[in-house]
Formats: structure tokens, C-alpha cells, sequence
């Protein structure tokens, strides 16, 4: 269960009243941990780099015993193991296992359901520090069961979340998702932030990038998931998401225009977002390169970077056309900065692809726009579509009569 918020007291000399002053909750252990095996297996980062990542993990894992979890990172990276330190962490680990089973025991022979409870959450707590998934899950769910109340349940359910994202468990992050909403009819407001975000993340994880986005620019002004994420991370996942789905002057009301958004320290995108909005198009690859390489490293978004860089380029594109009827290759080249064979390139791919509504004359070098019937749009994809699909079962009908 992430952690709940810490307080600092200070007391008034004259009036002695107390003021707590939150704090923001540390990231989780397991957090911290995909990030660095996000840097260690990047291949975008150099080898000093790559090392220092590894002696991180390993040393997180020896300082808290988490035997179970350098097992799934050696298996993934195909490091070698030290048998007498896994010897000696299984050993504490057991240890620390026998203290825990005698007190569930005595909480469930002589104390009531709350104790029972806590004392499950104690091993489920455990279960997670080490890194111990599959028991942390067995043990969230029972402690689950034997909870009534629906904040601890969410708690519970956050916990699963955020469990499925440290490992990258698509599945988990979906089920607790569901689990989350439906609970969520009698959770608190700060729940219901926070599964805002949690939610937001597992989306612009799997690339819906437009509900992931709607439920993130949604928390900016009550984030308060730092066991995720920090405030400038998240701020940037936002902006990310929120650029390729968003209309012109939602940009500039939801994005361009926040007090959160101008006050993090996302410069290089709030830098693209600029150039984007105000029609620099020559200011606008050079700007989306930057970002892109800032995106390999987070790893929330690294593995969107080329879908980014498509839908973005889209956008610039269709905007630039869509103050035109029709304009010459040439000039349209000298606006992006970018040689007239690389762009016709790109466009042949967009058009072809149905992804901008405009037609090329390479005799002319002409581009011109059409505003199509969106429904005429969508009926002849769907058709396209339809005949991908009989294609397909046509071939394998052919297979099964063979």
C-alpha cells in the first residue's frame, strides 16, 4: 500500500497552535527500481551509465533483501547470481516470515478481524518490499477479503496498480483499475484523485493516449501521487499525451495557458507546444527531435517515441494544410525546413495512409486540400478494412481445407 502523506508540526509561540505542513509521499521503492532497469536496458544510454543503474539495483536489493526480485531481474538480464547473499537474504527473509505467520496466528486465535487484517497487511507489505509479487498479490487479495471499509480496499486496489506497473504487468494495472472503479462509489476525494492518475498512467502505458490524457490534464491541480511519479514527470507525461489528441484551442486553454503546466520544469516540450501553436514550422523537427530523445528516458513514454513523433508530425502537417487550398511542394518544403524529396516522401506515406486529406500532382508539384465528409472517411476505411479482414479469413479457410 503506497505510503500515506508525512507532516511536519510547527508551533505558534504566541497563539501555540499546531500547523501540518504535508510533505509529498517518497516515491515507491519498486518505482525507483523500474526506472533504473529502464535505464540499464535502454540502449540509448551509454555503458557508464548502464553500470551505475545495475549497482543501484543491486545494491537496493542486498540492503533490503529483496532476494525475490534480483531473482526476476537476473532472469531478465542474465546476470549471475551470488549464491551466499541470496543464501543469506533468503535466510532473513524467512526469519522475518516466521515473526509474521506468529502473528497472524495469535491474531486469528485470540484477537479480533481488525488485528487478523492488519497482520495480513503487515505480510502483504512485506511481500512487497522484497519484491515478491505473486505473494504481495495473494496476500493484497486476502487482506482485501477480510477488509470492509472502502478506503483501505482502495488502498489495496492502488497497491495492485502500481505493483502491475513496477513489473510491467498489463494485466495486474487492468484489474486493479477495475477493481479501483468499482469501489470508487464510496471512496473519498483524494481516492478518487489519486485513481485519476493512476488510471491516466496505465493508459498513456498501453498508448490511449486520449483517455490517459483526459484523466491526467483532469489531476493537474490536486496531484498528489508523488509514490508514482514526481511533479515535473508528471506534468511532462501529461503534456505528451495530451499534444497528439488535442484540439487547437484546448492546447491553448488546457495546456499552454495552465498555471501547473508554465511552473513545471519541462521546458524542451513546453518549448515544441510554443513553436507548434504559433505556426513555426521550421522551429517545429528540430524542437520534436529534442523531445524525443528527452522521451527515451522515461519509461512511462519510451516506448511511444516513434508513435509521438508520427502523430505530431500529422498534426503540424494537417495544420499547415488546413490554411490552404492548395500550395506547391516547394513552398511548403521551405516552410518546415525539410528538402522537397523528404517531404514528398513523408506526405506520399501520410496520404496513402488515409492519415491527412490531400492530394499530390507531381507534375505541378502541387499539394491540394479537400475537406472530406468525415462519415465518407470512416465508411471507406471500414470497407478497406472489411476486405483486409475476408482476405484473411479466406487464406486461412484455405489452410484448414488443406
Amino acid at each position: 500500500m503506497p505510503p500515506q502523506t508525512k507532516g511536519t508540526t510547527f508551533r505558534d509561540n504566541e497563539e501555540e497552535e499546531e500547523l501540518q505542513i504535508e510533505e509529498p509521499v517518497p516515491m515507491s521503492p519498486l518505482i525507483s527500481l523500474l526506472h533504473l532497469r529502464h535505464t540499464y536496458a535502454s540502449q540509448y544510454v551509454d555503458e557508464s551509465k548502464r553500470e551505475e543503474a545495475k549497482a543501484k539495483i543491486l545494491k537496493e536489493a542486498y540492503d533490503h533483501n529483496m532476494a525475490p526480485y534480483l531473482r526476476f531481474i537476473c532472469e531478465s538480464f542474465a546476470w549471475s547470481l551470488e549464491e551466499s547473499k541470496m543464501q543469506e537474504m533468503d535466510a532473513f527473509n524467512a526469519k522475518k516470515l516466521e515473526e509474521l505467520d506468529a502473528r497472524l496466528k495469535d491474531a486469528q486465535e485470540n484477537l479480533g478481524d481488525v488485528e487478523v487484517r492488519e497482520s495480513l497487511l503487515a505480510k502483504c507489505e512485506h511481500f512487497a518490499r522484497i519484491g515478491d509479487l505473486q505473494e504481495c498479490l495473494k496476500f493484497n487479495m486476502e487482506c482485501s477479503s477480510k477488509t470492509l471499509a472502502a478506503g483501505p480496499k482502495l488502498d489495496l486496489c492502488f497497491q495492485r496498480i502500481l505493483l502491475g506497473i513496477a513489473f510491467s504487468d498489463n494485466e495486474i494495472a487492468a484489474n486493479g483499475v477495475r477493481d479501483a472503479h468499482r469501489l470508487m462509489k464510496d471512496g473519498d476525494w483524494e481516492r478518487r484523485n489519486r485513481l485519476k492518475v493512476y488510471e491516466g498512467i496505465y493508459y498513456v502505458f498501453i498508448r490511449d493516449f486520449k483517455r490517459g490524457s483526459e484523466l491526467l490534464l483532469d489531476s493537474i491541480s490536486t496531484f498528489a501521487s508523488s509514490e508514482l511519479m514526481d511533479f515535473n514527470e508528471f506534468i511532462l507525461i501529461t503534456v505528451v499525451a495530451s499534444l497528439p489528441v488535442l484540439s487547437r484551442s484546448d492546447l491553448k486553454q488546457q495546456i499552454l495557458d495552465s498555471p501547473e503546466v508554465r511552473s513545471a520544469n519541462i521546458k524542451d516540450v513546453f518549448h515544441l507546444i510554443t513553436v507548434i501553436y504559433n505556426c513555426r514550422y521550421k522551429e517545429v523537427f528540430s524542437a520534436l527531435d529534442t523531445v524525443c530523445q528527452h522521451l527515451r528516458g522515461i519509461v512511462y513514454l519510451s516506448q511511444h517515441v516513434n508513435y509521438f513523433f508520427r502523430e505530431v508530425r500529422v498534426l503540424v502537417f494537417t495544420q499547415f494544410l488546413d490554411s490552404y487550398s492548395s500550395v506547391t511542394l516547394n513552398s511548403m518544403s521551405a516552410a518546415f525546413g525539410i528538402p522537397p524529396p523528404v517531404l514528398d516522401n513523408m506526405l506520399g506515406t501520410l496520404i496513402s495512409n488515409e492519415r491527412i486529406a490531400c492530394k499530390m500532382d507531381r507534375v505541378s508539384d502541387s499539394i491540394t486540400t479537400y475537406r472530406g465528409d468525415t462519415t465518407n472517411f470512416d465508411y471507406h476505411r471500414i470497407v478497406k478494412n472489411g476486405d483486409l479482414l475476408l482476405n484473411r479469413i479466406q487464406k486461412l479457410s484455405r489452410l484448414a481445407e488443406m
